[in-house]
């Protein structure tokens, strides 16, 4: 394999000898050229690592050539050969892109070498830069492609979730509706709500707050709900006035099972729940749930009782099941403690400016979120769900 090449350019004779020498000594093959018009003949673009330029050539002046062969090859590694008197010589050919400059007489070899080593090590540089730059930009690319995936795969994630939802507003024949708001701070969500008509009387509902966010909470609450679901095709659930307690029971047992057989290290505070129409009566069980459910009346809105483990850490949570009786028209409201992150202040005060929202708002949903400005608080630290039921 040849070896690197250099371009002498001078009339000097002892000069020129004295470089081709140590040029070769570092495995430079050399070429010469007693004039300006010559060495730009010799010139071309990739031909030489190494261009060496008299200041004072037969033909023109050194500075030209220079001018010249950096206009063809701007990265071609220049070096002046001055006397010791044209310092303004010199530093007219490093404003012109000369890498170095030698001064006559060339008589020290020292500095010959001095001089290849500093061109060859910015050489070296440069390539590792080059190569740095062109492997820096593959994997840019690469991310890019990753990340848009990425996106991808959250997008169809996020579209599933929604397909699993249900419709919101949905209006009862027994005169109830159901309706909720679900904002994600990630694509995905670890809330989730579901509700449902059982016979004629009973709508059943939940809201779950598992514990992150992201695709390994979405997960959980998709496992959730199909954990339900595969109950329901096994035995009826809030079909009889007397098993009411029992069935909401049996879901937080449920839900709390899987919680701990997946071995995820996921939690999950649940709100689950059955309006009674006939009896007007709602029977319900909370699992670490905060904030709680508030119910709304025409004398304004209270904090439901009632307290539980949250799901998924212990075997047993000692959930009760308590009953509220229903005035002829109310709403009841259920939020993520996502909704917290909204309001200023300490626990406490946060929760006294949600009872006073929830009441100023009568528990509706749109004048409830556009209260709270949930849809333009900006960057959300935690995913936000407000479930409401209500009967006008």
């Amino acid at each position: 394999m040849a070896g690197p090449s250099s371009l002498v350019l001078t009339d000097d004779e002892r000069s020129r000898n004295f470089l081709r020498g140590a040029l070769s000594r570092f495995g430079f093959q050399v070429s010469v050229a007693n004039n300006g018009e010559d060495g730009i003949g010799q010139f071309s673009p990739g031909a030489f690592h190494i261009v060496l330029i008299d200041r004072y050539l037969p033909d023109m002046s050194g500075l030209e050539v220079l001018r010249r062969i950096k206009r063809i090859a701007p990265e071609v590694a220049a070096v002046i050969i001055a006397s010791d008197s044209a310092a303004d010589d010199v530093l007219q050919a490093m404003r012109l892109g000369a890498k170095d400059y030698l001064v006559k007489p060339l008589e020290e070899a020292a500095a010959i070498d001095r001089m290849i080593c500093r061109i060859s090590g910015e050489e070296n540089l440069a390539k590792q830069n080059r190569e740095y730059k062109v492997t820096l930009e593959r994997r840019n690319s690469e991310l890019r492609d990753h990340v848009e995936l990425l996106r991808r795969d959250q997008e169809a994630g996020r579209l599933l979730q929604q397909h699993l939802l249900p419709r919101t507003p949905y209006h009862y024949p027994s005169g109830v509706e159901a309706s909720y708001r679900l904002v994600p701070s990630l694509y995905l969500s670890g809330d989730f709500v579901d509700y449902g008509l059982f016979g004629e009387r009973f709508v059943a509902f939940y809201l779950v707050d598992v514990s992150g966010h992201g695709v390994s909470s979405a997960l959980v609450t998709a496992l959730i709900k199909h954990s339900i679901m595969h109950r329901l095709r096994e035995r009826p659930l809030f079909a009889q006035l007397d098993s009411l307690s029992d069935d909401l029971l049996d879901v937080l047992n449920l839900v709390n099972g899987e919680l701990l057989s997946t071995k995820l290290g996921k939690h999950a505070s649940m709100f689950v729940g059955v309006v009674d129409s006939s009896a007007q009566q709602l029977h319900y069980a909370v699992a670490g749930q905060i904030p709680m459910p508030a119910l709304v009346s025409e004398a304004g809105a209270d904090w439901l009782p009632g307290k539980g483990r949250p799901l998924g850490i212990f075997e047993r949570g000692d959930w009760q099941v308590m009953r509220a009786e229903l005035p002829p028209a109310w709403r009841l409201v259920a939020c993520s403690d996502g909704v917290l992150e909204l309001l200023q202040g300490d626990l406490l005060d946060k929760e006294a400016q949600l009872l006073q929202a929830i009441s100023e708002s009568g528990g509706e949903l749109d004048r409830l979120c556009q209260s709270l400005k949930m849809d333009t608080f900006g960057a959300l630290p935690d995913d936000i769900t407000i479930l409401t039921l209500g009967r006008q």
